[in-house]
């Protein structure tokens, strides 16, 4: 059986997303807020992100253009999703309060004509927009925390399950975050999504002559995909690592497990 890949037009729509740049007024992080960081809940919660919220709609705009490009099977319901996005400061505001706390609210504001734009497509559509806001306000914070107090299996910057992870040449383990782009430091022997530490519950499988493995765990049934580092290609992009290797996620499905990268924990209000 030949083993699937990632559709090359949604290859193609990613590419075009990444040339969207955004300016260094976008998005500000709370600089006393970040000194002060502990790393009991993360950044997101505890120094949330400054974004200016007539940007994010500019952007959220020009992203829902491109999805709907590349995505025509999906056209009534972006355009909807395109038509919804509020006009007036406040329910911009509200909006992306809403995206950054995770707590349903957002969804809310976005009806048009009595029309409620679908649960998934909302999801789909303003994952991608935060990714890119996520993205600039991780790299805001660069050199301003220190992320090696952070052990946790969440991501220490926007509380996102790890989608990825890498072994570097040293052995240790890095695990990544698909929407805020942040890689951290995390125990080999241990499942980041329930902490089991448990030998007989852990285990992988290796592919491509061992350049490639699942970590699984069978407490939780969660698995992540890993890329094993070598002397000769160090340091992969695991954004597109994640991409052309979604065949290992239909593997590890086939095997029982579960993609535990979606659902970003809500924050504390």
């Amino acid at each position: 059986m030949k083993e699937p890949v990632f559709p090359q037009h949604l290859t193609a729509c990613y590419r075009e997303m990444e040339k969207i740049c955004l300016p260094e007024t976008a998005v500000f992080a709370d600089k006393d807020a970040l000194e002060a960081w502990d790393g009991g809940k993360p950044l997101v919660q505890y120094a949330p992100p400054l974004i200016d919220v007539d940007k994010f709609t500019e952007v959220a705009g020009r992203v829902f253009e491109l999805l709907l490009r590349y995505l025509p099977v999906m056209e009534a319901d972006l355009r909807l999703l395109l038509a919804s996005l509020p006009e007036s400061p406040e329910d911009r505001n509200a909006l992306v309060e809403g995206l950054l706390k995770q707590n349903g609210s957002a969804a809310v504001l976005l009806a048009k004509d009595g029309r409620q734009v679908p649960p998934d497509v909302f999801g789909f559509g303003f994952s991608h927009v935060l990714r890119l806001f996520l993205t600039a306000y991780a790299r805001r914070l660069e050199g301003k925390v220190n992320l090696s107090v952070w052990d946790r299996g969440e991501c220490p910057v926007c509380g996102s399950n790890p989608n990825f992870a890498r072994i570097d040449t040293g052995g240790r383990r890095y695990l990544h975050c698909g929407l805020c782009g942040t890689d951290w430091r995390f125990a080999r022997v241990a499942c980041p999504f329930c902490s089991v530490t448990a030998p007989e519950t852990l285990s992988f499988y290796e592919f491509e002559n061992g350049l490639y493995r699942i970590y699984v765990c069978t407490c939780c049934k969660g698995y992540i995909k890993t890329v094993i580092e070598s002397e000769s290609a160090p340091g992969p992009d695991l954004f597109w690592e994640d991409i052309k290797t979604v065949a290992l996620d239909i593997t590890a499905m086939r095997l029982g497990f579960i993609n535990k990268t979606f659902g970003m924990p809500p924050t504390a209000e």
